[in-house]
This record gives C-alpha cells, sequence and structure tokens, in this order.
C-alpha cells in the first residue's frame, strides 16, 4: 500500500495547522464561485503585469499559470529549511572548489571519476586563474524540495543559472492583491530581503564595479523573469552580441563608446557562452569570455563550470561528501538514488526498474517512470541504461505533500514542491523566504519539464535578525551608470515608431469606417465618391496595396477592412503594428514602467475579441478603435512621463516622430495629390484633418479660407503643431544633438526640402488633369528624406548584422 501523502494544510485528525488558519477561512467563506472569482482575479492581474512565461517551439509568450492559494509555512519550521538549503549551498560550493582544483574528493576515493568527467556540464580544462584570490564557484544556488510522509527531501539542485527567484517575486504581487485582506493581516515574511542580499553580493564592497546579467534574448522561457531581475537588481540586460573581448578584458558596447565590464551574473547556460572554447555553434555567447575569466579579468557568476553539480548521479555521495568537506551531517537529505556507473546500484536498478524513476544525468533530456511502461519498453531501457550506465541514475518515486489548489470544482488537493534559493552573503548564505512553488497541471504526479501551476509560498512569523549588509544605497547609487547599448537602442527606436505607427492607422481606420458609415449605402455621389478616394487612399498610407483598389466594384470591402484592423500576420494592419509593439516591448521590457504591460494586454484583449465576432459592424469597430486609441495614448503618456530622458529614450522618442512625419507625408499625397474636384473634395479633405487630429484647429483658423493651402500650412510647416512635419523635425533635431555623433544630412535635406515650400503653391491643380505636381513632388522628396533619415539612424547607432524588421522588408520589395 503506498504511504498516505502528508497533508500540508491539515493534520492527521482532519484539523486545520496553525499557520493555514487565515487560509481556511477564506477558503470556507469564498466556496467554489468564490474561489473561481479568486482565479479569475489571478489571470487578470497577471496579464496586467504581463507576467509570461515562453514555452520551448512556442511563437509567442504566453500568460504565467499561477494558483490563487499560496503554499504556507510556518516560521519555526522554515528555520530548519533555510539551515538545510545553506549548508547544501555551501557544500556544493565547496565541491565545485575542489573538483576545478585539487580533486581531493575523487584521489580519496569520495566520488568516482566517472560521475564527474563524464558528465557534459563537468568543463574539462577550467581551472581558477593562478594567484587570483579565494572566490566562491557559486553565487547563486536553487534546490527543489518535496515533502515525503518521512519529511522534506531534496528533489535535485539547481546551480547552472538557477531560475525561479524573479517568478517568485511576481507571484507575490499578485497574491497579495488576490487576497489582499489575509495578507495584510498574516505575518508574512518578505521577498525583497534576499534581492538586496544579490545586490549587495553582486557589489562585494566596492561602488566601481560594473555588473551586467547576460541573457539568452527576448524568446527565451524565462525571458519575463530575466528583466524582472534587471529591474530588481539594477543590472543591464545584455545579449551575448552586446559584450565583446578586447586585449583580455570583457567589454559592452554602448552607443559611441565600449564600458568595461567587471561581473556577469550569467542567465545562459555555460556551454553556450562561449563559441569559441564550449559549443562552437552558439550565437548567444561572447567569444573568448573563458579566456578572460582565466585571465581573471571578469568574473562570471555562477562559476562556468558549475553545471556539473546538479548531476543527479552526485546524490548518492553527498552524505559522505558533506562529512569530508564540511565535517558535518547532511541536514537535508536527496531523494533516494542510485547511480547506474556502479554495478551494485545497476543491480538494483535492474531489479526494481518497474519501481523507480530513471532519469538522465544530462539535463534536456525527461525522466521516465518505469511503471509506465510495458515489459517490452521496460527491457529496451534497461539496454540503453547498460549502454552507457553512467549516463543514467534511478530515483525513488516520492509520495508529495498535498496543498488546496482552486479548480472549476472549488479547491482541490494537489501533489506540491518548492524551489527556493540562497545567495553568498559574506562568509554565509541568505536563503529566500519563500520560493517558487509548484503543482502539477493534471492530476497525474509531477515531472521534470511536465505542465506545472505556480504556487506563491508564504513563511509565516517573524523574520530573525541578520547582520548588517553596510552602505548597500550608496555602494549602488554610487556606481557608474551603464550606457544604452546598440540593441537596445534599436528595439527602443521601433518601440517608438511601431506605437506610433498603430496610433497612425487606428485613427485612420476609424475615420474609414465613419465615412463607410455614413456612404456605403448612401445615394449622395459625392459621400460614394469620397468614399471611394478615402479606401484607395487607405491602401497606400498602409502599404497594403493593392487592397481597396483591387477589389471589384460590386465586392463588399468588409472583408478587407476587417483585415486591416486585426491581421496580426500582415504588414500595414492595426493588428500587425500593436504585435510587433508588443514584441519590441518584450524585448526591452526591463527598460519601460510596469504599467506599459496594463496597456499593451488590454490593446491585444480588444483585436483579439474583434477577430473572434462573427461579423463585426461599424458600431464595434468604432468602439474597439476609441479604446485601441485609448490604450496607445496611455502608452504614449506613460513613455512621455516615466521614462528618463537618456539616450534610449531619445531613440524611442525619434523613432515616434520619423513615424509621424511619415504618415502625415504618405496622408497627404494619397489624399490631396490625386483628390476628385467639388463636393468629394471637401469631405475628402474633413477626413484628411481628422485623421491627422487638427480637425478644430482647422475650422477654427479657416472658418472663411476656401482650398486646402491652409491646411498644408498647418499640417507641413506650423511648428506648433504637434501632428505638423515642421514640429517633428523640430522634435527630431532636440533628440539627434543628445545623441552621440553627427547629425545626419538626411535630416538637415529634409529641413531645407520643407523650409523652401509654399503652400499656396503647393495648392495649385494642374489644368490639364487636376492633379497638384508641386505637391506630389515636395511629398515624394520629404518622404525619401525621412526614409535615408531612419536608414542614418540604424547605421550610427545600432547593432550591425541584425535581422531586418518585417516593416523593412516590405519596403525592399518590388
Amino acid at each position: 500500500m503506498s504511504p498516505v501523502p502528508y497533508d500540508e494544510m491539515r493534520d492527521a485528525a482532519g484539523t486545520v495547522r496553525a499557520p493555514w488558519a487565515g487560509l481556511a477561512g477564506v477558503l470556507d467563506g469564498a466556496g467554489p464561485a468564490g474561489l473561481r472569482a479568486r482565479r479569475a482575479d489571478t489571470l487578470r492581474l497577471l496579464a496586467d503585469d504581463g507576467v509570461a512565461y515562453h514555452p520551448p517551439g512556442a511563437e509567442s509568450e504566453q500568460l504565467w499559470e499561477l494558483d490563487p492559494l499560496p503554499l504556507v509555512l510556518d516560521g519555526a519550521e522554515w528555520a530548519g529549511l533555510e539551515r538545510g538549503v545553506a549548508q547544501r549551498a555551501e557544500l556544493l560550493d565547496r565541491l565545485l572548489a575542489d573538483l576545478y582544483g585539487p580533486r581531493a574528493t575523487i584521489t580519496r576515493g569520495l566520488l568516482p571519476v566517472e560521475v564527474v568527467d563524464g558528465h557534459p556540464g563537468y568543463l574539462h580544462g577550467w581551472r581558477r586563474p593562478a594567484g587570483a584570490p579565494p572566490r566562491r564557484e557559486l553565487f547563486l544556488s536553487g534546490v527543489d524540495l518535496g515533502r515525503s510522509p518521512e519529511g522534506w527531501t531534496v528533489l535535485g539542485d539547481r546551480v547552472q543559472a538557477p531560475s525561479g527567484a524573479g517568478y517568485a517575486m511576481a507571484n507575490r504581487r499578485v497574491v497579495a492583491r488576490v487576497l489582499s485582506a489575509l495578507h495584510r493581516r498574516s505575518r508574512i515574511r518578505r521577498l525583497g530581503p534576499f534581492f538586496e542580499a544579490v545586490r549587495a553580493g553582486l557589489q562585494a564592497g566596492r561602488d566601481d564595479r560594473r555588473i551586467v546579467l547576460l541573457h539568452p534574448g527576448p524568446d527565451s522561457e524565462t525571458a519575463y523573469e530575466q528583466a524582472l531581475l534587471s529591474s530588481l537588481l539594477g543590472l543591464p540586460l545584455v545579449l551575448g552580441s552586446e559584450l565583446t573581448v578586447r586585449d583580455g578584458r570583457l567589454w559592452q558596447h554602448s552607443l559611441g563608446r565600449l564600458d568595461p565590464v567587471d561581473v556577469v551574473l550569467r542567465r545562459l547556460d555555460a556551454d553556450w557562452c562561449d563559441p569559441l572554447d564550449l559549443r562552437p555553434d552558439s550565437r548567444l555567447g561572447v567569444p573568448g569570455l573563458l579566456e578572460a575569466a582565466r585571465l581573471g579579468t571578469v568574473t562570471v557568476l555562477n562559476g562556468l563550470g558549475a553545471g556539473v553539480a546538479e548531476n543527479p548521479g552526485l546524490l548518492p555521495f553527498l552524505p559522505a561528501l558533506c562529512r569530508a568537506l564540511l565535517g558535518e551531517d547532511l541536514l537535508l537529505p536527496s531523494v533516494p538514488t542510485w547511480w547506474c556507473g556502479d554495478p551494485v546500484s545497476l543491480a538494483h536498478v535492474r531489479a526494481h526498474l518497474g519501481e523507480l524513476v530513471l532519469t538522465p544525468v544530462a539535463r534536456g533530456r525527461a525522466p521516465i517512470r518505469g511503471v509506465d511502461l510495458d515489459p517490452a519498453a521496460r527491457a529496451a531501457l534497461l539496454a540503453r541504461i547498460e549502454a552507457e550506465p553512467h549516463a543514467w541514475a534511478a530515483q525513488r518515486e516520492v509520495v508529495l505533500s498535498t496543498a488546496p489548489v482552486v479548480t472549476d470544482a472549488g479547491a482541490e488537493p494537489r501533489a506540491v514542491t518548492l524551489r527556493t534559493f540562497a545567495v553568498a552573503s559574506g562568509e554565509g548564505w541568505e536563503v529566500l523566504d519563500g520560493g517558487l512553488g509548484a503543482v502539477p497541471a493534471g492530476t497525474e504526479p509531477p515531472l521534470e519539464g511536465a505542465a506545472t501551476l505556480a504556487k506563491d509560498v508564504w513563511v509565516v512569523g517573524e523574520r530573525p535578525e541578520r547582520a548588517a549588509r553596510g552602505a548597500l544605497d550608496e555602494a549602488v547609487a554610487a556606481t557608474a551608470p551603464t550606457g544604452v547599448s546598440p540593441r537596445v537602442a534599436e528595439d527602443l527606436f521601433w518601440l517608438g515608431r511601431y506605437a506610433e505607427r498603430a496610433e497612425d492607422t487606428a485613427r485612420l481606420l476609424r475615420a474609414v469606417t465613419d465615412r463607410w458609415a455614413d456612404f456605403r449605402t448612401s445615394p449622395e455621389p459625392a459621400g460614394a465618391g469620397a468614399l471611394r478616394a478615402l479606401l484607395a487612399a487607405t491602401s497606400e498610407i498602409t502599404r497594403t496595396t493593392p487592397g481597396f483598389a483591387g477589389l471589384p466594384a460590386d465586392e463588399d470591402p468588409g472583408a478587407e477592412l476587417h483585415s486591416l484592423l486585426y491581421d496580426r500576420n500582415r504588414p500595414g494592419t492595426l493588428g500587425f503594428a500593436v504585435h510587433r509593439l508588443t514584441r519590441a516591448a518584450q524585448a526591452v521590457r526591463e527598460q519601460l514602467s510596469t504599467d506599459t504591460w496594463l496597456v499593451l494586454g488590454r490593446l491585444d484583449t480588444v483585436l483579439q475579441r474583434l477577430a473572434a465576432a462573427p461579423e463585426p459592424d461599424t458600431g464595434n469597430v468604432s468602439e474597439a478603435l476609441n479604446r485601441v486609441l485609448e490604450g496607445l495614448l496611455a502608452l504614449a503618456g506613460i513613455t512621455a512621463e516615466s521614462l528618463v530622458r537618456d539616450d534610449g529614450w531619445r531613440l524611442l522618442d525619434a523613432g515616434r516622430r520619423v513615424e509621424r512625419a511619415q504618415h502625415v507625408v504618405a496622408l497627404l499625397a494619397a489624399t490631396l495629390c490625386d483628390a476628385p474636384r467639388g463636393p468629394a473634395d471637401r469631405l475628402l479633405v474633413e477626413s484628411v484633418t481628422i485623421v491627422a487630429e487638427s480637425v478644430i484647429t482647422h475650422r477654427r483658423r479657416n472658418a472663411g479660407r476656401p482650398g486646402i493651402a491652409p491646411l498644408l500650412d498647418l499640417l507641413l510647416a506650423d511648428r506648433d503643431n504637434p501632428r505638423a512635419v515642421a514640429h517633428q523635425l523640430d522634435r527630431l533635431a532636440d533628440d539627434l544633438a543628445h545623441l552621440p555623433g553627427a547629425v545626419p544630412a538626411s535630416f538637415d535635406a529634409a529641413v531645407a526640402r520643407l523650409a523652401g515650400a509654399d503652400p499656396a503653391a503647393l495648392a495649385v491643380r494642374d489644368t490639364a488633369d487636376g492633379t497638384r505636381p508641386a505637391l506630389r513632388a515636395l511629398l515624394t522628396g520629404l518622404g525619401a528624406d525621412l526614409d535615408r533619415l531612419a536608414e542614418d539612424v540604424a547605421a550610427a547607432h545600432f547593432a550591425p548584422q541584425r535581422s531586418p524588421h518585417p516593416y523593412d522588408l516590405l519596403l525592399a520589395a518590388p
């Protein structure tokens, strides 16, 4: 008979354990409907905060999955766990120092050499720099824990580049709002002190260390967490392509200069960190990083060889290693494990294969439950193990404790695990008070790599006083500022462009929708003519030709209009602009206010609902466009009022100004150069002023002045009109003056071209065909100047050899 799982919430008699009393009251009072409402609140808050996870192989991020009910642990019990976690971190640190030093644990027979040398995480040839001062091989350590009927058990160690601490903070921020009343009255230990300890440990008492957080990129599984850690720790988030090794030192590319780097906190597995010495196919690392680390000119945390300590084949040997290296017994036992490279252990595995979980010692290969295999599959697996026994370990399946989880039926018990973290702090270790809880998404026993649902972890009880950390705030404040990298510069520039493009497209489509509602069935010739001209202009402005112009005369243009609204895979549409805006924001998440995600999440929701509607009518479309514009205006306010005016903000603003100027030029070219005469022309001009957000000013200034010359003056030359091209050039002049390097000649060309324009002359029609050739020539020239200006900004400030944005490909298409 299988042992009964430990119930985290209730004892054997069914009585609620004291730390859970408050949460039990919430469960009793809420009922299934109330719990489902809290789950809905959790999902909403996760979306508002932009908390996301990028599953391997998925096209885009998905919303982080979090249960609203926390795992509650008593502070007194936690004290024992804390000591065990700190001891384990110290043990693994000492072990790594030995394995990359004297290797006494191997020569003394405490460890088989095959466990170490046969593991892909062991970095052959790596040694601490000669004469370097003693330092830890581990800086951050993670440990996965589960409570069996016998007590807490270590399920595995995470020391390569441990993830999850940032998600623990994100979980706390959400659950604290969902259960706000309970959170306020409970004595829950804060998570903040752990991150303060991380910052202090990175500074190591010095105020001149330049530290970067190396990550795989915005498409990595935990990109959200990496950006959150960058914000919490105040570190620049960098890609390998933003770093370079010169003369044995590591440098970071910033606009117009190189900044030295002293410490790399890596979120990148070691074998990807250096294509020269490690994986030659890696495009994520820094060529020469290993050599710089060998020379001691840069410190990489955790050490590049730390991955060997994640080997489950080490677990059977840790009790003896703890006594040898620390002179004490191991406080937290590991899950019973048999390393198959040992003949006695292999015999045990052979005899009990159906009762064990077979685990490849190399990460990235899923564990296999023997009980799930038929006899033939077990025989095949055993043959694989015996072919390379050192590459396999077998573990007893742990009967994990259970904690309540919100389901459609209410609260149900599910198996729960806990990952917590320790950071080197002086001579000891600071342990996170809580961590990242996880329960299986379904009812099957959890295995590594299986879908899980996260849990916040509450440690209840007063936190013991810790030793003072010194002048942390002063040390961090004194750290020299780090410049904006070319990659960040490019993403911020495109963030500004896509934000403006989405706003301009939304205004254009709103005007088109309103005109379509007014005139699509109207017998009035002027209205029908204005609608046809406006539809054709829309395709030209959005560069989605042939678009409306390619439709047969008897075909309803509604399908094309709806495509322009929400087709995110079609360049030129509103959906495409919003999708690319979100992607650009994700790439520089650490640079932006958290309120950004509140806006972007709701924008995407509006468009998804519109796309899901069977036949959206003009009323629904107009309302959706109004909500999109509200969000985009809020985003403009956030970027204008919440970001420091550094080089990154200057490029973001420059991207917005270039895009707005291009839009106005395209709008005038598509509507006024070949405009019809008479009443249709007047309706078209009115539509232009509406799209350009200048209708009130135009009416007020020009009530008695017919013609388009005043409109051209307002939208081209009026430097006080925030929508005018001249105003954009003024703003660009200021932005470019603050960026390193000279102002591009293309900017001066655009300023000179616009300065020589005469609105009255531009408004004159050709007597033969009724077009405005002077206006066409000016707008064509201005458009080319602005295109060259965008290219010049890219050439001066962005990283070379980047993949082009889809809009660039569109422009390059014949």
